[in-house]
């Protein structure tokens, strides 16, 4: 009886144990189906130093409507402002925009100062982004698309318009309004200049043809005076003359005879 109750025992144990492994397989088997499933349907991309995760694309697109720049001259802190629209489809997840700064040049070159995130947009939905700054210089915001955008296995991205912050201090504008005024005297001086000098040469032009036409005048007196001083001679003189002529010539042939 007591070698009945071991072999009971052991083989008890040995179910035990059976019953255990094939539960341990199980769960190691399901847990390797559902990861395998998640991993098909997730995607891990590292963008600019950090790690971003989400399903395949949702057929959004994120653009900015107002294009061109926008110049600020007032001092102070400024809020800084960029409106987003979505003209996909609705956003299943949210993303980041970026604020750029760059003191003289293009600010998509320059600094990034600020990261954010954005909430998820529908379709033809718009968000107004915003940022603060004191300092002068040229501000654009960048948002970046859903990481599977397109699918093409690159990070898209839009920029804004560039917003260009010239503030002005009271001696610079009254320095700025001086020069104008300097300026405007200047052009003014330079056109009574012009005035003054195509006045005197329309005077010299206007005298020197007067002069002209005087020297014509007395050139054509002068050959009138001319052709009036030429003596006339008549025919009947000349007849006369030659006879008177001819008579003396005959009168000298008879006395030599």
């Amino acid at each position: 009886m007591k070698r009945v109750r071991k072999f009971k025992s052991k083989k008890k144990s040995i179910f035990i144990l059976k019953l255990v492994g094939i539960l341990y397989v199980a769960i190691a088997c399901l847990s390797m189906i559902t990861t395998t499933g998640t991993a098909s349907f997730f995607s891990e991309r590292n963008q600019d130093g950090y790690v971003r995760a989400g399903v395949w694309w949702d057929g959004s697109e994120l653009v900015f409507p107002e294009k061109g720049t926008d110049p600020i001259t007032s001092c102070g802190v400024q809020t800084l402002q960029a409106k987003v629209k979505n003209i996909g489809k609705d956003m299943k997840q949210s993303t980041t925009y970026e604020v750029y700064f760059s003191k003289n040049g293009d600010p998509a070159k320059g600094e990034k100062i600020s990261t954010k995130e954005l909430a998820p947009l529908k379709s033809g939905k718009q968000a107004t982004l915003k940022f603060d700054v004191a300092k002068n210089g040229s501000y654009q915001f960048r948002v970046l698309q859903h990481p599977e955008f397109k699918n093409d296995g690159k990070q898209h991205d839009e920029w804004s318009k560039k917003i260009l912050i010239k503030c002005k201090s009271n001696k610079q504008e009254k320095e700025d309004t001086a020069e104008n005024k300097n300026q405007k005297e200047e052009k003014v001086e330079n056109g009574s200049k012009e005035n003054n000098n195509v006045e005197k040469n329309t005077k010299s032009n206007v005298d020197n043809t007067e002069e002209q036409k005087l020297e014509e005048n007395s050139d054509d007196q002068a050959e009138i005076e001319d052709i009036e001083t030429v003596p006339e001679t008549n025919i009947e003189d000349e007849e006369k003359v030659e006879q008177s002529e001819a008579e003396k010539t005959g009168e000298s042939e008879e006395s030599n005879q």
